[in-house]
């Protein structure tokens, strides 16, 4: 264990759910994110990064292994990592270098723990009943919510009172409304209190690498006050895809309850409930800056990598869809924001393609942690942090499963050589700077050509003119699974042959 005079610390705050278009800096005028606007300013925002599955647990999973979900294994919800990998995560490398490793929050990675990945220091993190992790059910938060007098339904693993169960079913409306928990009092201003006292109990002889892990603005929309009203619908500039471009989209698509879901919806209950998921990313917006506010103060902050980053995005709407999942391969479910502060070029963005499972090496390289790249996907762009290139990946890949036609598991070890193509299923897409394709294996294809429509209406793979287009991402998506997965290779030549 060496450590280097000056070695830069590193926190890490990550929401769930949050698309890459929640931020005002991004152009969003009626999102209010004063903080992480801020932030960005100090740093690079990494304006094309994607998750590699646009679901919870594959996508933490392969943020903190550095793999793709074909290879952890966590290849949907509640479903357990590869066994041989469950004690090889890639903080493991800095808390061998020396540092001082903690975690506060939501994990979501099943078959593994914090603590075997590589954090030493733990707290707020969620029970695992049957094995499966519950992502808000955080029980010393449970028990602190019923000593301040709130009854939570016993059951429910969101933290509900019955007055928010109640929010969410009223006839004719969006699922939202303001929770009965009162903002002092709610997740996750609660959790940033324990983030920082794990921050006051650190070492303070050695370099850091913490993580603030929060549940908002993942749905339920049950939105403490004044967050909920913070944002006025009228204010909602509703993108060119919403409620739009459903011709020529898959029939999975369609016909799933993300697109069913808020079908009942007119024009301004949408608005209210995308003003409350926006509302949800300023409460996240405040604690980045409650937490950065803490590293000013205690004179961290100028030797401090600030990382804030999502697991995965939310359709709000886009096609009339919500929320993400194994259909929705489309930008509004796979973008999420990305800002490195810190570590380089300040005030800068870049539209440079990297994958979530990229994050890990780039800040081991920023720190100067050793970290060999065999046996896993994520490559660092740690050059490109520091202005030295502009180009990263020539394209990223993201992948969705299906096994018996359920995508989330029970606590299970799912491998991919169980594939049964009879009852299982996989989409997989492919995303160049111009082009995209999705291949469904149980239904058409899709290929948008990003660079003229970028909110993805047109579906052009049928197109006759688009041929030679729709075989070029086709050849690039088989070449690219060759390499890393030669399983899924076949499977795609299997179907498109059939």
């Amino acid at each position: 264990m060496t450590v280097k005079p000056n070695q830069p610390n590193i926190v890490v705050i990550m929401s769930d759910e949050q698309s890459w278009d929640t931020l005002r800096f991004h152009g969003n005028t009626a999102a209010i994110t004063p903080h992480l606007d801020a932030l960005a300013k100090d740093g690079i925002s990494m304006d094309k990064c994607y998750t590699p599955y646009p679901l919870c647990c594959p996508a933490r999973a392969s943020l903190w292994s550095g793999r793709m979900p074909h290879d952890h294994h966590v290849m949907g919800n509640w479903r357990h990592v590869r066994p041989e990998i469950a004690d090889d995560g890639l903080v493991n490398r800095f808390r061998d270098a020396g540092y001082h490793t903690m975690y506060t929050g939501k994990w979501h990675v099943p078959g593994t723990s914090p603590n075997r990945f590589g954090f030493s220091d733990l707290a707020a993190i969620p029970a695992a009943p049957k094995g499966i992790d519950r992502g808000r059910f955080i029980l010393p938060y449970r028990e602190y919510a019923e000593a301040q007098g709130y009854v939570l339904l016993p059951n429910n693993i969101e933290n509900l009172t019955a007055a928010d169960a109640e929010l969410l079913k009223q006839p004719g409306k969006a699922p939202c409304g303001r929770a009965e928990i009162a903002l002092e009092h709610y997740l996750e201003v609660w959790q940033t209190r324990q983030f920082l006292a794990s921050m006051d109990r650190r070492e303070q002889d050695r370099p850091f690498f913490a993580v603030c892990s929060y549940n908002a603005p993942h749905f339920p929309m049950v939105v403490p006050a004044p967050y909920d009203t913070l944002i006025n619908p009228e204010d909602i500039v509703l993108p060119p895809n919403f409620l739009t471009g459903t011709d020529g989209k898959p029939a999975e698509v369609l016909e799933s309850r993300y697109y069913k879901h808020l079908e009942h919806c007119d024009e301004s209950e949408w608005r209210r409930f995308i003003a409350h998921y926006l509302g949800f990313c300023a409460l996240i917006d405040d604690q980045v800056g409650v937490i950065v506010d803490y590293l000013k103060q205690t004179g961290l902050y100028e030797n401090t990598i600030v990382v804030f980053v999502s697991d995965h995005g939310d359709m709000m709407g886009a096609h009339g869809l919500v929320e993400k999942g194994f259909y929705l391969h489309y930008d509004e479910a796979l973008r999420v924001p990305l800002i490195i502060a810190g570590a380089g070029m300040a005030g800068s963005s870049s539209d440079a393609l990297v994958q979530l499972n990229d994050l890990i090496p780039t800040l081991a390289e920023l720190t100067g942690v050793p970290m060999q790249a065999e046996g896993i996907d994520g490559r660092s762009f740690a050059d490109v942090v520091q202005g030295q290139v502009t180009r990263h990946r020539d394209y990223v890949t993201s992948e969705t499963f299906k096994w018996n036609g359920e995508e989330s598991g029970k606590g299970e070890y799912t491998p991919l050589t169980g594939f049964n193509p009879d009852t299982d299923s996989v989409n997989l897409s492919i995303r160049t700077d111009d082009w995209k394709y999705i291949f469904r294996y149980r239904d058409i294809e899709e290929l948008y050509d990003v660079k003229a429509d970028p909110y993805e209406n047109d579906n052009a793979a049928g197109r006759p003119e688009q041929g030679g287009q729709l075989q070029q991402m086709r050849s690039l998506l088989y070449e690219e699974l060759q390499g890393s997965s030669p399983f899924l290779a076949q499977l795609l030549e299997q179907r498109l042959m059939a």
